[in-house]
Formats: structure tokens, C-alpha cells, sequence
């Protein structure tokens, strides 16, 4: 054997015993990311922790295409009342929308503005949500949607199919949003961020959790509630910029992530029977006979509903709609003066409903009253119980979807 062969031969065998070195390095976690030991650090694994996916970037892609050219952008958050802006303000500068919308325009927007379109509603779940999304935040095309309702859902079907139902009709929109969803997270341990999280993940979109940042702090004993929570719900000041900033860092991570190509909405849903192009109709687009119901309410948002005066002849008020289901939109309190109505579809009683609640608070409650198997025109008769008349009830809405 020839010397320069046998110095080949040593040449690779100590290139393989440096590969195996270098493998058995990476294998021991030497190389891996540094554990967090300082205040600083270990915020820093906080706001990397709220993003719980990028998804799909595709849609997104185009909005940062769009804010580099110095186009004009709209970015929606839709959700109950820490949407609003509770505690922060209503729809104030230091509520987490408005927080964010202006960390958007500050780090991607070269000349274009960008509008904050806050479509929060105190009180409100999904159900109402993806009654109102139609009308009031997809006739404005926002480019980015935010989806706000972990908190102010149950685990009941009904909450399910409607936020699938709203994501989906956000998705389908006719100018393609990029839909994000939030998860807020209440000091009791309540969220719907499981059933909500299987959605998104179905659907392959960005989603962020309150939860998965601050709960690992607080166990550790670094940060209490009180530096994120006004009450059990509601973030502070503080905690509203804290939603600003996970809001940044998954705009961050989306935007460092390859760029996805395209993006196609699933053929399946994750339940059957979705609540389609769901409306509200009230006083303002229904011709209705009132009976014994007298046109507005006392609710600053529902405006255009009834209210019942116990008159003493009870006559149903009256409104005739199409889908293929019913909901009811009322007023919910924590007030025994308020009692139960009927509600009749086609000369049938479909439901009994209760304006009294123990823990209502005088908001907007929704229930689903009906549900058909295809789009039919529903004749809705809405009176109180007779032993109820001498009650307080008030109907904000009717809802339908297909």
C-alpha cells in the first residue's frame, strides 16, 4: 500500500471520529437553547410561548407585501368585552387592539395607515359573534382578523359549531383575510382554548395563548394575576400591553417563518351542520307588528328591538325571516322583574326562554331556538308566558343562519 493512500485513509478516519464527536455533542444538548435565568430572559420565553402556531402564512405574506408598498391596511378584532377594551378603556389607545394595531403600522407599515376596526361587544360568545360578523366587520374587507371569544364561550356543542362557524365564514370571505385566533384565559382556570385550538388547528391559522404564556410564570411564582388581571377576567393596563406584545411576537414569528406559498380554506369542517352567513334582524330591516311590544330597548347597542309592555292583552310581537336556523338575542339579568316568553315558529312553540339569570348581568344573552333540516321561511311569534305578564322582557334581535 502506497504512502499517499495510506495517508488518505487517515485523512477520512479522523474526519469520521470529528463527525461522530460533533453528533454526539448535538445528541447531548450542547448546542441546545440556553435555559432562561434572568427576569429579563425569562419574560422573553413568556412572549415566546403565547404563540401557539404561525399556521399557514400565505394570506399574511400578502398583508406584509402590501404594508412594505405603503398600502392602506385594515386589521379587525372581533370578541367580548376585553376586546372592547374593559378596564384599558372602550376601544381606547391602551386597549390590546388598538396596542397592537399601532405596533403593526409602527414595524411593517413604509407609509400606509393602519385602521383599527375594534368589533368587541361586552358580554358576547361566538354565537352572537358569527351573527354580527357579516354586517358589521366583513362589509369593511379588513385584511387581518382577530378572533376573541375563549373566554366568554361554554363546552357545549352549541359554542363549537358557531366559532367554527365564524372562522369559517371569516376564511371564505371574498377578500381572504388572515384569520388569528386569541386566546384569553380567566384567573378561575377557565378557557375554550382546547376546543377552539382543534378549529384552528384544522384550518392551519396563527393562534396565541394567554394561557401558555402567563401560567408557567405564575406557578413559578414570578408574576401574580394582579400584574396581567383587573379582576378574574379582565386584563389591567399592563395586562393589555402584555397582549400587545404576544400579538407582536407572532406577527415576528410569522413574518421570519418560509413563506407558504399559497393557502386552501378544507373542504371538511370539524362539525357538521355549520350556522352559514349568519344576519341579526331587528326593527330596522324586519317589517314586524309589535302587539304588545313597543319598538327600542335600553341597550345601547341593540337599539332597533322590543320592548314588552305588560298592557295586559299580550299580544305576540310578530316577525317573519329565512334560514335554516333561529336564534334568539335578549336581554339576560340578574332581576326578578324579568320573566319568561314563548317563542312560536309556524304557529309551533319552539322554546320557552328566561330573562331572569342569576349570574346575568343585564348584557345580551343568545340562544338557539331552532335548528331545520334546509332554509324555510319562519313565521316568529314571540309572547310572555300567561302567567308571566306582568314581567319585564326584551327581545334585542332575532338571528338567522343557513
Amino acid at each position: 500500500m502506497s504512502a499517499k493512500t495510506l495517508r488518505r485513509i487517515a485523512a477520512l478516519t479522523a474526519a469520521s471520529i470529528l463527525s461522530c464527536a460533533a453528533l454526539t455533542a448535538c445528541g447531548s444538548g450542547s448546542s441546545s437553547k440556553k435555559e432562561p435565568e434572568t427576569p429579563e430572559e425569562f419574560r422573553a420565553a413568556m412572549i415566546e410561548r403565547s404563540v401557539v402556531s404561525t399556521g399557514n402564512t400565505a394570506r399574511l405574506n400578502r398583508v406584509f407585501d402590501r404594508a412594505e408598498k405603503g398600502e392602506d391596511l385594515t386589521i379587525a378584532y372581533v370578541g367580548g368585552s376585553i376586546t372592547e377594551g374593559y378596564a384599558a378603556g372602550s376601544r381606547s389607545p391602551q386597549c390590546y387592539a388598538s396596542v397592537s394595531a399601532a405596533a403593526f403600522q409602527e414595524a411593517y407599515c413604509k407609509g400606509g395607515t393602519v385602521t383599527c376596526q375594534n368589533n368587541g361587544l361586552s358580554g358576547t360568545p361566538s354565537i352572537l359573534g358569527n351573527l354580527r360578523v357579516g354586517s358589521e366587520v366583513l362589509e369593511a374587507a379588513p385584511d387581518i382578523i382577530f378572533l376573541e371569544f375563549a373566554v366568554n364561550d361554554g363546552t357545549e356543542m352549541d359554542y363549537k359549531v358557531c366559532y367554527e362557524s365564524l372562522v369559517r365564514t371569516c376564511l371564505e370571505a371574498e377578500n381572504e383575510p388572515a384569520v388569528i385566533l386569541l386566546f384569553t384565559y380567566m384567573e378561575t382556570g377557565h378557557t375554550c382554548q382546547e376546543q377552539q385550538q382543534e378549529i384552528g388547528a384544522h384550518y392551519d391559522l396563527g393562534m396565541i395563548s394567554v394561557r401558555d404564556a402567563i401560567l408557567p410564570e405564575m406557578e413559578a411564582g414570578r408574576m401574580q394575576w394582579s400584574e396581567y388581571g383587573d379582576d378574574d377576567v379582565h386584563p389591567t393596563v399592563q395586562g393589555h400591553a402584555l397582549l400587545g406584545e404576544f400579538i407582536a411576537e407572532y406577527f415576528k414569528e410569522a413574518k421570519a417563518k418560509k413563506a407558504d406559498a399559497s393557502y386552501q380554506i378544507p373542504a371538511d369542517t370539524v362539525y357538521p351542520n355549520l350556522y352559514r352567513n349568519g344576519q341579526l334582524h331587528d326593527a330596522s330591516d324586519t317589517q314586524y307588528r309589535d302587539g304588545a311590544w313597543a319598538p327600542g330597548t335600553n341597550n345601547s347597542y341593540f337599539r332597533a328591538g322590543f320592548v314588552y309592555q305588560p298592557n295586559g292583552d299580550n299580544a305576540p310581537l310578530t316577525m317573519t325571516v329565512t334560514g335554516k336556523s333561529l336564534f334568539l338575542v335578549y336581554k339576560k339579568a340578574n332581576d326578578k322583574s324579568f320573566g319568561m316568553a314563548t317563542v312560536f315558529i309556524n304557529g309551533e312553540r319552539a322554546a320557552i326562554v328566561n330573562g331572569y339569570g342569576v349570574n346575568a348581568w343585564g348584557g345580551p344573552a343568545v340562544e338557539l331556538i331552532q335548528a331545520n333540516d334546509g332554509v324555510q321561511e319562519m313565521k316568529v311569534e314571540i309572547k310572555m308566558l300567561d302567567d308571566q305578564t306582568d314581567k319585564a322582557f326584551e327581545v334585542f334581535a332575532l338571528g338567522t343562519g343557513e
